[in-house]
């Protein structure tokens, strides 16, 4: 473990050294996720001048989940997101040979190869959204609730991961998984634009438990603000521990059949 993390924080350093020198590329990243968060920020105001809330939830929670996400988009994006998304690739031209000879977790040299630090600084806007949204809404945050809601996004971004890597890793047996990268985009909006309160009955399950990409951004402002409990949490630990198995059981299989290969 602390030998990958030092491959890991090396590895971040060096393309940190590169996007200061590269101007342009440092600042796309913000800039675009800058726009497209604000936009979604100024869609919700829109709905809310016809509702007051959302199952519970008026106009600056949602204003403050939609800064959650912000938070969470700038940190995956800029550590592991542009490396995970090449696995596929690696394993189809056989590029992945080269991190199988590495001294460090294959896994973690490819998922942090590509690291961006341009789109960390998206946290800056994101914190700037979620302390106004907070202050709006007359939440009182406390150490209790700033460590929940911390606790809380390091928990689901474990499990953003899981599930980013384990759609890709079904490369190892479909190949080219292009279709299943665009399911994934589309739930990933889909729980972008839809707050996990707004979810009943099946569908909660469904996109909270099986495909839990509403519970990536709505779990850590329900803990914020004192609305998950016990069971919450336990549902939310259990998830994240799920798909952490069955993302390591599949990485271990698929390089099982990967050696099997030839490749």
């Amino acid at each position: 473990m602390r030998r990958n993390l030092r491959v890991i924080a090396t590895m971040l350093k060096l393309r940190l050294t590169r996007y200061t020198a590269d101007p342009a590329s440092f600042w796309s990243g913000f800039l675009v996720d800058s726009a497209v968060f604000g936009l979604q920020a100024a869609i919700f105001l829109v709905i809310y001048r016809e509702a007051d809330s959302i199952n519970g939830w008026d106009r600056w929670r949602t204003l403050f989940f939609v800064g959650t996400f912000m938070l969470l988009d700038g940190i995956w994006m800029s550590l592991f997101f542009f490396g995970v998304i090449g696995i596929p690739d690696a394993i189809r031209t056989g590029r992945l040979e080269l991190y199988l000879a590495k001294p460090a977790d294959p896994l973690a040299c490819l998922s942090f190869e590509k690291a961006d630090p341009g789109s960390a600084l998206v946290v800056l806007p994101a914190l700037a959204l979620l302390a106004a949204s907070a202050r709006a809404a007359g939440l009182r945050a406390g150490p209790a609730e700033i460590g929940a809601y911390l606790l809380a996004l390091g928990l689901m971004l474990v499990l953003m991961y899981d599930l980013m890597v384990l759609a890709r890793t079904l490369a190892f047996w479909l190949g080219r998984t292009g279709g299943l990268q665009e399911a994934e985009g589309a739930l990933v909006e889909f729980g972008f634009r839809l707050p996990g309160k707004a979810l009943r009955g099946p569908w909660k399950i469904l996109f909270r438990a099986i495909l839990p990409y509403g519970l990536i951004a709505s779990f850590p402002a329900e803990a914020c603000f004192g609305e998950a409990g016990p069971l919450t949490w336990l549902a939310a630990i259990g998830t994240a521990a799920a798909f952490t198995l069955l993302t390591r059981l599949a990485w271990k299989a698929g390089l099982r059949r990967y050696a099997g290969s030839g490749s």
